[in-house]
């Protein structure tokens, strides 16, 4: 799968956080926006993009929106179905950037490319990948945790998580599931540092949007070829989005 095929069908996501999507909703090429809200007035969200371009996005009827909630690792537990922002690690496994809850099962379920930006970081994260499944395993930090014979760095908490995927490459399971088509199934094993961000996306049906509030939006051009705001994901109390 391409890496804009990807990164645009994971933006589905932060419009569909809290439903489904619309089977009779018109095909969309969405993408992700970054910045800093410039104004909002109910019709249209400027943003102040993270590499200093202004753009305007018109509101729809279907556009949602969502906030971010800080979390601790702690609180995470088996079943949850979470996003992991991750880079390659030693023995396979991978290291956490970010950790944020979702709150639909099985929403952009897989594991692809990700343009990882992290709220202090003007450029993506290199070779970063998102995996968006159900947490199997918790590992606690500890001096060198053992689980299924993989040890995790010391200091680290450990996550097993399992997603189905698009196909089988190269011996692993990758790709974003397509609804109707056969999947694979895969394993992750994800060291996480003590200082990885853990957040929950949540539904905000009545956001205070306001200008200088960070925001991850997610852009969609409508059949008539006009660039349309699908979702924003918002900063709310301090706590900015990190995926």
């Amino acid at each position: 799968m391409r890496f804009s095929t990807c990164v645009a069908s994971v933006a589905i996501m932060l419009s569909s956080s809290f439903a489904l999507a619309d089977e009779a909703a018109p095909a969309a090429k969405p993408t992700l926006v970054r910045g800093t809200v410039e104004l909002f007035d109910g019709k249209v969200l400027v943003i102040k993009t993270m590499a200093g371009a202004v753009v305007s996005l018109p509101v729809t009827p279907s556009t949602h929106f969502a906030i971010v909630l800080k979390k601790n690792f702690s609180q995470l537990k088996p079943t949850d179905y979470i996003g992991v922002t991750a880079v390659p690690d030693k023995d396979g496994h991978l290291r956490a950037e970010e950790i944020h809850t979702l709150p639909l099962h099985g929403m952009n379920e897989g594991q692809y490319p990700w343009d990882h930006h992290p709220s202090t970081v003007a450029a993506p994260t290199a070779a970063s990948s998102m995996t968006n499944g159900t947490v199997m395993r918790i590992r606690p930090a500890s001096a060198g945790s053992m689980t299924n014979g993989t040890i995790a760095s010391a200091g680290a908490s450990q996550l097993i998580v399992t997603y189905h995927g698009a196909a089988m490459m190269d011996g692993k399971c990758e790709g974003l599931v397509v609804p109707g088509h056969a999947t694979c199934t895969g394993t992750a094993v994800i060291d996480v540092p003590p200082d990885t961000p853990v957040q929950a996306i949540v539904p905000s049906f009545h956001p205070d949007v306001k200008p200088g509030l960070a925001v991850v939006a997610a852009v969609a051009t409508d059949a008539a070829g006009r660039q349309v705001l699908t979702s924003a994901t918002l900063e709310n109390n301090g706590v900015k989005p990190e995926f």
